[in-house]
């Protein structure tokens, strides 16, 4: 594969990279260092209201995105929405406020992926999470800093969790329709139990479980390590919740960061 590049165009929404950070190898080798793409003098097509919705409506399926097909025919548009978040002024309401910054995490995933040449894993990016940074809402933040510092402390609900998705395998699958405007308590508790229901997310034997990696780094937002136990057994189905039993000792899942694409 060709030299991975970084994020955003420059004029287009703010994406600077610090010095290097620590991040994992995969099989492929080590992560490649993300560098600014110039400037281009094509202007930019202000979005449609629904833009967003479209693309998540023709190019994700059963939570896999179809980045060629996008970066070919639709990339402009992904640009458009992109420049809409940068420079989007917050609702007042809580919901909406979160529904905004949910979509927003996972357009810029989807944008950094294509801007990176669709990378075989994003973890073949160095800085993908950490050292890229983008306008969001005419603030500058990295991918990490807006799940960690903006996403997690306005939910207070580990349920995000499952409705952030960090272009893997891995990952909760990414839904056809955005966020933004629906019912969010719903939403993320159906996201829940369908990652908790799939193989990525749980297994389940007589007594034990076995876990998503998700648990494991963010233990401390479901209270620790009984509280994952617990946060995971009411999200199970119920037959699977039986199987596990009172104290069921926990195991973690290696996690897939292959690229969630079709």
């Amino acid at each position: 594969m060709k030299p991975l590049v970084a994020c955003i165009l420059i004029g287009l929404v703010g994406c600077t990279t610090s010095s290097k950070e620590k991040t994992q190898k995969t099989e492929a080798g080590a992560a490649q260092p993300a560098t600014a793409m110039p400037a281009t003098a094509k202007p930019t097509p202000s979005p449609t209201p629904n833009a967003y919705a479209e693309l998540l409506d023709t190019y994700v399926k059963d939570g896999r995105v179809d980045y060629a097909a996008l970066a070919q025919n639709d990339a402009e548009k992904l640009d458009a929405v992109v420049l809409s978040i940068a420079k989007r002024e917050l609702p007042d309401d809580r919901d909406a406020k979160l529904g905004f910054y949910i979509d927003a995490y996972n357009a810029l995933v989807i944008h950094a992926v294509l801007r990176n040449d669709r990378p075989r894993s994003v973890l073949d990016v160095e800085g993908f999470f950490k050292e890229a940074s983008f306008e969001v809402a005419n603030e500058q933040l990295t991918l990490d800093q807006l799940e960690k510092g903006v996403i997690n402390p306005l939910a207070k609900d580990p349920r995000t969790h499952f409705v952030l998705v960090c272009g893997a395998v891995g990952c909760p699958i990414l839904e056809s329709t955005p966020f933004e405007g629906s019912d969010l308590d719903k939403r993320m508790d159906v996201a829940t139990r369908r990652y908790l229901a799939s193989p990525h997310g749980a297994k389940v034997e007589d007594g034990s479980l076995s876990l998503s990696q998700i648990f494991n780094w963010y233990k401390d937002d479901f209270g620790g390590e009984a509280g994952v136990v617990t946060f995971v057994k009411k999200h199970l189905p119920k037959e699977k919740a039986k199987k596990a039993g009172d104290a069921p000792k926990v195991a973690f899942i290696d996690y897939n960061w292959t690229l969630n694409q079709q």
